[in-house]
C-alpha cells in the first residue's frame, strides 16, 4: 500500500491543488482531493488520462484512462480503512459503472484492444490500493 503525496497523514490536496487539513474538508472536497491522488498515481505508471468525471446516461466514471492499447474506467472512493473502500461499491454501482464504459466504447472513433474496470481505494490517512480489473461482466451477470 502507497500513500498519497502529503506533507503529513493529516494532509491532502485540495480541490485547487493546495495543501488542506482533511479532517476539515467536505465529502465533496474529498472526493476530489481523492481523484486528484488517483490521477497522479496513474500518470506515474504511465496512463494517459482521457477524462476526468465522465457523464454519460449510464452514469458516471470517475477518471477514463489509457495504457497501450487499452482503455480503463477508473472508480475511486475513499473512505476511513481500504477495507471499507473496497467493500463499499455495489452491484449495480459495479453495473452502472460498466454500462457506462462500454456507452463510452461504443461512441469512440478510436478502437482500443481491452477495456476493463480498475478501483483506487484510500483510507482517511492517504494510503492507496489500486485494484486492476476489479470486475467484469461476469461477477455481476448472476444478479
Amino acid at each position: 500500500m502507497l500513500a498519497c503525496q502529503k506533507f503529513d497523514d493529516s494532509l491532502f490536496y485540495n480541490n485547487i491543488g493546495v495543501a488542506a487539513n482533511r479532517s476539515h474538508m467536505s465529502a465533496y472536497e474529498k472526493g476530489i482531493s481523492s481523484e486528484l491522488c488517483a490521477e497522479n498515481e496513474l500518470k506515474t505508471k504511465g496512463y494517459e488520462i482521457l477524462g476526468k468525471r465522465v457523464r454519460t446516461q449510464y452514469g458516471e466514471v470517475d477518471i477514463l484512462a489509457k495504457k497501450g492499447n487499452d482503455v480503463v474506467a477508473v472508480e475511486v472512493k475513499q473512505r476511513k480503512s481500504l477495507s471499507a473502500a473496497r467493500a463499499c461499491i455495489s452491484i449495480k454501482q459495479q453495473k452502472r459503472i460498466f454500462n457506462a464504459l462500454l456507452f463510452i466504447m461504443s461512441n469512440r472513433d478510436e478502437l482500443f484492444a481491452n477495456y476493463r474496470v480498475d478501483v483506487i481505494c484510500f483510507d482517511s490517512v492517504g494510503r492507496f490500493e489500486h485494484i486492476e480489473n476489479a470486475f467484469t461482466a461476469e461477477s455481476f451477470a448472476a444478479y
